[in-house]
């Protein structure tokens, strides 16, 4: 009888579900096989067609986030907020700390930007700019010196200077390279014997279109310094970024901003409803 019931509710609201085309879909969006066989077990569980079923995947999917994505604002208990922004090469670090450094200092806050990519020169040229376009302070290390060391001073003039919010560049790094994540490691270290509660963000910035690979990298950088949130970048595109989802199912790390174009204005808040919404 029941099931009767389930088929004649399904025929009421549209045609039969085609499930082989739902998981093409989820996988293609990205959201990686275990996290799309969590949402077609609860969604077969459901009275559904064709018709409902996209609102009832995304109902599933939004489920990772059953609060509010917290805000990321500067907060030190002395001295100024000391963000470590990481990710792999070309994932858009210096332009999302541009972002980042304007927002911050529209909302009247003091920002020091460290150029701690010691490694690519042009990084440091880059950011350099950057601060001076923005209004900002900026210390860098000289190219091919110890990152920490750059970080270390790069603190110490913003603490001088009276910033309330430091934003250190680092260099990309390939996440499966443990001597380069040991030397983050590093840097985290240097800056707590200037500031014992620093780094008090390590912000992880990701190539939304970058696929399954994503969630490869936000666990191998959690793995080894408890990255606190994620910039999502690139997703102006057409890429759906569902590793973001798989990336919220397996670490708990929480997307908190999200890139949509090249503009310093051009980084939003996430928003997960907006965000799901892409994948239907």
């Amino acid at each position: 009888m029941f099931s009767f019931f389930k088929k004649w509710v399904a025929e009421i609201k549209g045609g039969k579900v085609d499930w082989d085309e739902v998981e093409a879909h989820l996988i293609q969006s990205d959201l990686g096989l275990p996290l799309t066989q969590r949402v077609l077990e609860k969604l077969r569980g459901q009275a559904l067609s064709d018709r409902t079923v996209s609102a009832a995947a995304t109902q599933a999917i939004l489920e990772l986030w059953p609060r509010p994505v917290r805000q990321l604002v500067p907060a030190a208990d002395s001295g100024p907020a000391v963000w470590l922004i990481i990710g792999v090469n070309g994932s858009g670090k210096t332009t999302t700390i541009a972002k980042l450094a304007s927002r911050y200092r529209q909302a009247g806050k003091k920002i020091h930007l460290v150029g701690a990519d010691t490694f690519r020169a042009a990084a440091i040229d880059q950011l350099k700019v950057w601060a001076d376009r923005l209004g900002a302070g900026f210390s860098a290390g000289r190219e091919g010196g110890d990152p920490a060391a750059a970080a270390f001073q790069g603190l110490a003039d913003a603490v001088n200077q009276g910033a309330d919010l430091v934003l250190i560049d680092t260099a990309g790094r390939l996440h499966n390279k443990e001597n380069l994540l040991r030397e983050l490691e590093k840097m985290r270290r240097v800056i707590k014997k200037q500031a014992p509660s620093a780094p008090h963000e390590t912000l992880l910035v990701l190539d939304g279109t970058n696929g399954g690979n994503a969630l490869d990298q936000a666990k191998q950088f959690h793995k080894f310094l408890t990255v606190s949130g994620l910039i999502v970048t690139k997703l102006d595109t057409s890429a759906k970024g569902g590793a973001v989802a798989a990336i919220k199912a397996e670490t708990g790390i929480d997307p908190l901003f999200v890139g949509l174009g090249e503009g310093t204005a051009d980084l939003v808040e996430f928003n997960p409803r907006d965000y799901v919404a892409r994948f239907f």
